[in-house]
């Protein structure tokens, strides 16, 4: 079996984010019935009851707390690690103004709700989304955004999770895609700086 925290999770995790077992096999350069029998023996050690729900979605529906406990721990790993390890996406119109810094991560946007979810769960540390203007700022003090971009679809918005804002390579990273974001606006200036 492997270790649960450095290798189990991170299978759940990115499952989650991309609910197929071939891309994260990809992504972990496994192959697929690794993946499969990875996430079944974590589940079934920690009696989480994770699988994949009628909606296309893999989740936990037991033991709760405990996995809240190690991805809390997963995530200080993963921004404490030498070099850091954040894990983002950016989705819509911010996808592709930040190409060039994408993750290694496999792009796989899925409702903004959804990866809302995803970063109060730290299973995501950060993302950036693209979001009608209409949509206002988390009034529940638990995310926190940062507008970069206004364009005619919306606004791209950095969202994520208030108590990692002073996170330093949280911080490096956002400082990349503001760059990232001011050198996009030189190539449309009809799009306006936000930050």
């Amino acid at each position: 079996m492997a270790d649960i925290l450095f290798d189990g999770l991170p299978v759940l995790d990115l499952l989650e984010i991309t609910p197929s077992t071939s891309v994260v096999a990809q992504l972990t350069q496994r192959d697929q019935s690794s993946i499969s029998r990875i996430y079944r023996q974590v589940s079934r050690r920690l009696g989480l009851e994770f699988r994949k729900h009628t909606d296309g979605r893999y989740r936990a529906s037991a033991n709760q707390v405990l996995l809240e406990g190690l991805r809390r721990s997963s995530q200080w790993l993963r921004l404490q690690a030498s070099p850091a390890e954040p894990r983002w996406l950016a989705c819509g119109h911010a996808g592709q103004v930040h190409a060039a810094l994408q993750p290694t991560l496999v792009q796989h946007c899925s409702h903004p709700h959804q990866i809302e979810a995803l970063l109060l769960e730290r299973v995501l540390d950060l993302a950036v989304l693209s979001l009608p203007e209409a949509v206002g700022p988390h009034s529940s003090g638990e995310l926190v955004e940062i507008p970069l971009v206004r364009h005619a679809g919306g606004v791209d918005r950095i969202v994520m999770r208030g108590d990692l804002r002073d996170q330093p390579v949280l911080q490096a990273l956002i400082a990349a895609l503001e760059r990232q974001a001011q050198e996009h606006l030189r190539q449309h200036p009809e799009q306006d700086w936000l930050g």
